[in-house]
């Protein structure tokens, strides 16, 4: 790891290429999964069922020459399903048969389904049975005439993934084809971008990206992450467990305290990918004082900010493990920065990734000094592909060199640390001063009594107004009052509440935990505007 002063880049230390260029996804795989076939790679939580190594890579094969009895190489294959027994075969079956995959969140409504494959044009799709209405309506909305099936339950007059490969010729001996572009160039899974700001993108990921997201193995460790297959993190831990025999825990219920701590317990996790929101939960239940964690080696947090004091609070409860912040966005493919197991705690991102350049940038482009705010843009050996079928978006996601601009503020010290500020698009300005709103948070969630909070700017005439939407504990007697005062005394004018504290039972967040910020906005303006209606007829 350097930094250079002259080029204002930081860059991660070089190492060379370990794979043939045009290697694919699915012949990597199967290399590894072979490699010790009689070690349980997967087990799911809520039925008991473990698929071994060698279990996995027959069915994927299976399931290969299945698919490609009814689409052809290079046809889109649409997943959207929890996480159950049978998903991760059929994501190996599609990188075998060298169709790219396309997973979409299943709790997405037809609407929003009907987007995603307006973009990725699937060829087959297939689902769980209590969303397959939600499925076949959203593809009628777009126009898409392909096969659906299910997974996970068989459905009236649906055929069932079962029924795809059971009539297979393929077995153990099925070897994908070593496609003729480079495996850098060539499209191996379309991930849905995380929609907090608008409507999802389809992040299209190559084959050597997603090789590029395993690490040398086998770690014999045992992981887990509420994320389904839609979102990198839950894509990410899938290529862990398949290149190095990791025993990946699966569940199809959505996080609470309760449930992790438990499955944690359970099955003697070591690995947790957690979003920071789903910890602060965590610290705020009662459970945690009586869970035991003693498995635990690492607690992974990614996919948004985390002050040190709340990473401070959590390590308390580890006590043999440790935690580590890992820096990644879908476009890349791969980890960013990371932070070294047991290192002091603060609010670093820590330090850039193997073959990875770092660059601070202000509005005009222009290269920035280490310790100043700009945004953050990377550039990696392997280029991202693109936004599918958005040119758009794919033209404007890097700049004339390549550097992929991630739309997130922050800075790197000559050290070579990565410090995150806020999200582009989430500041907003008041009093003519830049507003972090994830800096006012940080404070608001540490009152006593909130539970979750997001602030937001609310447009008026005359400018911005900082605005919080909060969530209480059960049984709080916090007030509106209470909120905007602590802000008022903490912070100076530029930073306060001028558009007041609401309180909501939920905020609006996508199944990984992350707030939906526009949403969060539009509440918050309405309950500005009934407050200040109110008002003016009290006047």
């Amino acid at each position: 790891m350097s930094y250079d002063r002259n080029t204002k880049i930081l860059s991660g230390i070089e190492v060379p290429p370990l794979y043939h260029p045009n290697i694919t996804l699915g012949e990597f795989l199967l290399h590894y999964l072979y490699r010790d076939s009689t070690r349980v790679i997967q087990t799911n939580h809520d039925d008991g069922v473990q698929i071994t190594a060698g279990e996995m890579a027959k069915l994927g094969c299976q399931i290969a020459g299945g698919l490609l009895n009814h689409i052809k190489i290079g046809d889109v294959l649409g997943i959207v399903c929890k996480n159950t027994s049978y998903v991760t075969p059929l994501v190996l079956g599609g990188f075998l048969a060298g169709t790219p995959v396309s997973t979409v969140d299943p709790t997405y409504r037809a609407k929003e389904i009907a987007h995603v494959f307006s973009l990725t044009k699937p060829k087959i799709v297939f689902c769980d049975k209590a969303n397959l209405s939600e499925v076949k309506e959203g593809l009628r909305q777009c126009e898409v005439v392909c096969k659906v099936l299910t997974v996970d339950e068989r459905a009236a007059e649906h055929s069932h993934l079962f029924d795809l490969f059971e009539s297979s010729d393929a077995n153990a001996e099925f070897r994908p084809t070593r496609l003729d572009v480079e495996a850098s160039k060539n499209c191996a899974a379309i991930l849905c971008s995380s929609g907090t700001t608008g409507l999802s993108k389809g992040c299209m990921l190559s084959h050597q990206q997603c090789m590029s997201s395993t690490k040398a193995g086998p770690y014999f460790s045992t992981l887990f992450s509420f994320s389904s297959l839609y979102w990198y993190t839950g894509f990410s831990g899938l290529m862990q467990s398949l290149a190095n025999n990791i025993n990946r825990v699966i569940t199809k219920s959505s996080f609470s305290p309760e449930l992790l701590v438990d499955i944690i317990e359970k099955h003697k996790v070591n690995s947790i990918v957690s979003p920071p929101a789903h910890i602060q939960l965590l610290l705020k239940s009662k459970v945690i004082e009586k869970a035991d964690f003693s498995s635990l080696r690492i607690a992974v947090l990614t996919g948004g900010p985390m002050d040190a004091s709340l990473r401070k609070q959590f390590q308390k409860f580890l006590k043999a493990g440790s935690i580590a912040s890992f820096y990644a966005t879908t476009e890349i493919g791969s980890v960013i920065s990371s932070t070294a197991p047991f290192e002091p705690i603060s609010n670093s991102c820590g330090k850039p990734t193997p073959n990875t350049k770092v660059k601070v940038v202000d509005d005009d482009g222009k290269l920035l000094d280490a310790l100043q705010v700009g945004e953050i843009c990377v550039l990696h050996p392997y280029t991202f592909l693109g936004y599918c079928n958005n040119r758009e978006e794919t033209e404007t996601a890097a700049d004339s060199t390549g550097w992929l601009k991630t739309g997130d503020l922050g800075y790197v010290t000559e050290g070579g640390e990565i410090f995150l500020v806020d999200r582009k698009k989430e500041v907003f300005d008041q009093m003519n001063y830049t507003v972090y709103p994830s800096e006012i948070e940080s404070y608001i969630r540490s009152i006593k009594g909130v539970k979750e909070v997001c602030v937001v700017g609310i447009r008026e005439l005359a400018g911005w107004r900082g605005a919080a939407v909060v969530v209480k504990d059960a049984d709080s007697s916090v007030t509106e009052k209470d909120i905007v005062d602590e802000v008022h005394r903490n912070f100076l004018d530029f930073k306060r509440l001028h558009g007041g504290a609401y309180f909501v039972d939920s905020l609006p967040t996508t199944t990984t935990g992350k707030i939906k910020r526009l949403e969060a906005r539009t509440i918050a303006e309405k309950m500005y505007e009934q407050k200040f209606r109110s008002s003016s007829k009290i006047d």
